[in-house]
């Protein structure tokens, strides 16, 4: 089973206060502008009001309209979500937010207002607790070291001293075992309920119930919200996220974009479809098969029926309804395992690998060319000619020829010729990254060389926008502006969650695989900040 915290957001959240962080950035970007989208199956608690479902999650806080029967937009590290481990949650029914012990105290969220709260409490807080009677007034914590304290409602630290309510106004997040008592058919179908397509098993771990409706919420480690129907037994999963906390690229589609994962061994691995109004969101673990162990995600693209996935074990050809997928390698037809580069071609893909170029027909057929033996970094397509970045600088590949050749005006650029970390093109413009330099294009062939980047540590992609490139680093994002030269950087973590992977525009929408999930932003406000 995977970390109750990945690896990449462990890292990202090491170095910050354990409640909600003050960021001066935050302020800036509407809900609506900036969501990050991760994994969010593992449920640390639950809680339920008559109009939502909360689900604090290992990644962020998802929020389910039971009204709407859709997810709001989750709120995660960079809108302020606790770095600390979720202990506990329950619903404040006074004004629809919701409460949250943690290991370092308490914070409360405010969904209307998309407002945080949040207090140190010496051992952090273990359990909550609201008065029936009293709801407006605050809420009981119980801390580790000094047992049952009052929190008043706009106070910051708890105060002891206050009796608590008797028994039957109590209000209580619920215990697994108790919600199962309340829906005993939840207990004999437990098995079933809680094993995937693939046979693997998984545990509650919380529950939660409103007073005015039925419906018992179980939080799970790995499969989400169960919703649970007492009287009848009939259940559902209420999911949402992607498959893995690490996204390592995205493609666009249809009113939508495919992500593909990076994943470790043993956590889930494959591609999730999010719709553009991130209404849908669905993973599908048969699109990379079996394998085990890590699985790297360096590239994404959509042509025709067929997804093509680059990664460090090859290429995966997945057929885009059914999501079955060929795996092509050394061993089929690639030049080399490791796939590091991908372009449209007339009929397939161009691969780009760590030892050559192949073509791949939409058959799933490789035809590699010898004569280019060197490591392919980047490509791209300007009409009909293939640009392919190697490690040793920039080529030109025409049509019907299976040798790539240096132009004259790259001979002419010496500091181009090194490795091209990435490659796009604007219109008729190409722009690449080294990694101590800018350059691109212009439509008559002469090239311009820049060293500004918008610090943003190794760049590791680019993708073309009207007026300029989007410019993907480990430190952060920026909007290069070609005609200006001016450069606009977001950077990790106050606008961006985790270093960049891979950048996709479309439409209002600026899609950014990062390595603590898929981030959708809107491009006016990213290209404004």
């Amino acid at each position: 089973m995977k970390a109750r915290r990945g690896l990449a957001c462990a890292a990202l959240l090491s170095g910050l206060a354990g409640y909600p962080p003050r960021r001066p950035s935050a302020s800036f970007w509407r809900p609506e502008d900036r969501v990050v989208i991760s994994d969010f199956s593992w449920i640390e608690a639950v809680a339920a009001s008559p109009f939502y479902v909360f689900a604090a999650t290992a990644h962020g806080l998802t929020i389910y309209d039971r009204r709407s029967h859709r997810w709001q937009l989750p709120v995660t590290a960079v809108d302020g979500y606790p770095s600390a481990r979720i202990r506990v949650a329950l619903a404040d029914a006074v004004d629809n937010g919701v409460w949250l012990g943690t290991d370092l105290g308490w914070a409360r969220y405010d969904p209307d207002l998309h407002q945080w709260e949040s207090g140190t409490v010496p051992g952090g807080v273990s359990s909550l607790m609201l008065d029936a009677g009293d709801q407006a007034s605050g809420v009981f914590v119980e801390t580790g070291f000094s047992g049952w304290q009052f929190l008043p409602r706009g106070g910051a630290i708890p105060e002891p001293g206050r009796p608590l309510p008797p028994v039957g106004r109590r209000i209580q997040a619920l215990d697994p075992r108790a919600a199962i008592a309340l829906a005993p058919t939840a207990q004999s179908m437990r098995a079933l309920m809680l094993t995937d397509q693939r046979l693997r098993s998984y545990q509650f771990t919380s529950a939660a119930r409103s007073l005015d409706q039925p419906e018992v919420y179980f939080g799970t480690n790995g499969m989400g919200v169960l919703e649970v129907d007492p009287n009848t037994g009939q259940y559902q999963r209420l999911t949402t996220g992607i498959l893995t906390a690490s996204a390592g690229a995205v493609a666009l589609g249809p009113d939508g974009v495919w992500v593909a994962a990076n994943s470790r061994a043993g956590d889930r691995r494959g591609i999730a479809w999010v719709s553009r109004d991130l209404g849908e969101m669905t993973g599908e673990e048969d699109a990379t098969g079996r394998i085990s162990g890590v699985l790297v995600t360096r590239k994404l693209l959509a042509s025709g029926r067929n997804l093509y996935l680059a990664t460090d074990r090859g290429l995966f050809v997945v057929d885009n309804g059914s999501y079955q997928s060929r795996l092509l390698d050394a061993g089929s037809g690639l030049p080399a395992d490791q796939v590091l580069a991908l372009a449209p071609a007339p009929d397939g893909v161009w691969a780009g690998t760590a030892r050559g170029l192949a073509v791949v027909s939409a058959g799933g057929k490789a035809q590699p060319f010898p004569t280019l033996p060197q490591a392919i970094t980047a490509l791209a397509v300007l009409r009909d000619t293939l640009w392919v970045g190697s490690a040793v600088g920039m080529g030109v590949l025409a049509p019907g020829s299976d040798q790539a050749v240096v132009t004259r005006e790259l001979d002419q650029a010496p500091s181009l010729k090194t490795t091209i970390l990435a490659l796009t093109r604007t219109a008729d413009t190409l722009v690449l990254a080294t990694a101590n330099e800018l350059a691109w294009r212009d439509p008559a062939g002469a090239w311009h060389v820049s060293r500004g980047r918008g610090d943003l540590g190794t760049v590791t992609s680019l993708a073309g926008d009207s007026g300029g490139v989007w410019i993907g680093g480990t430190t952060g994002l920026a909007f290069w502006n070609l005609g200006s030269g001016a450069v606009k950087a977001l950077h990790v973590p106050d606008d961006i969650p985790a270093a960049v992977r891979d950048v996709a525009v479309q439409g209002e929408y600026l899609w950014v695989a990062t390595d603590s999930g898929l981030v959708r932003l809107s491009r006016d406000a990213a290209r404004n900040r």
